[in-house]
């Protein structure tokens, strides 16, 4: 797609919708079933794994949907987090934010290669949940990294490896400390359902 293009980039938004609306039960599964796993100290979700495993106990895991800083200011610009300036969930390029009014949900999604999320704190793991591939045109490939070193490549175009069509992508940190993880767009379009942080145990450390 053109995102220059006003025309191309509204008919792509408009298909995107579209195709939102018909999965809304979905989305509602998959609200349930994230919140039901931030109690986990392991998350069955997360099926795809990257940079070995967490630790065998966190403390806590923050389920949020895709609300963020977007190019330098806080979105979607009807809200404002007191927690602004250090809210932990940054995109950088070309990103769109659809909102589930019934179910106070914001998914992300974009089309421009470089397109990035960078999500910062002191962490055990993130877990990233990918849209259903079915529900959007053109799944491509993004890359993960750990404090700027690449750790992976998932491909978006297919079923997780227990078959599901709602990928889930757990990453470590490896660290006691800050980290930042990132997701950036290689190929095609990307679409993120919502995010699991989980917090590391002072007692279960890497």
């Amino acid at each position: 797609m053109n995102i220059n293009n006003p025309w191309a980039r509204a008919g792509c938004r408009a298909r995107f919708l579209l195709r939102l609306l018909s999965a809304t039960l979905t989305s509602f599964v998959i609200i349930i079933l994230l919140a039901g796993c931030a109690a986990e100290s392991t998350n069955p979700l997360a099926v795809e794994k990257l940079n070995g495993d967490p630790p065998k106990q966190e403390k806590m895991s923050l389920e949020i949907d895709c609300r963020g800083v977007v190019n330098g200011v806080f979105q979607p610009g009807s809200e404002t987090p007191y927690y602004e300036k250090t809210y932990p969930v940054n995109y950088t390029g070309d990103w769109y934010m659809p909102y589930y009014a019934k179910s106070k949900w914001y998914m992300i999604t974009s089309d421009e290669p470089g397109a990035r999320v960078d999500i910062v704190a002191t962490m055990s793991r993130v877990v990233i949940n990918f849209w259903d591939y079915d529900f959007y045109d053109n799944p491509g490939k993004v890359k993960f990294l750990v404090d700027d070193k690449p750790i992976g490549s998932f491909d978006l175009d297919r079923e997780s490896s227990d078959g599901q069509k709602m990928l889930t992508y757990q990453i470590t940190t490896q660290k006691n400390t800050v980290a930042t993880v990132s997701m950036i767009l290689e190929s095609g379009r990307v679409t993120v359902f919502g995010y699991l942080i989980s917090c590391l145990d002072e007692n279960f450390l890497y």
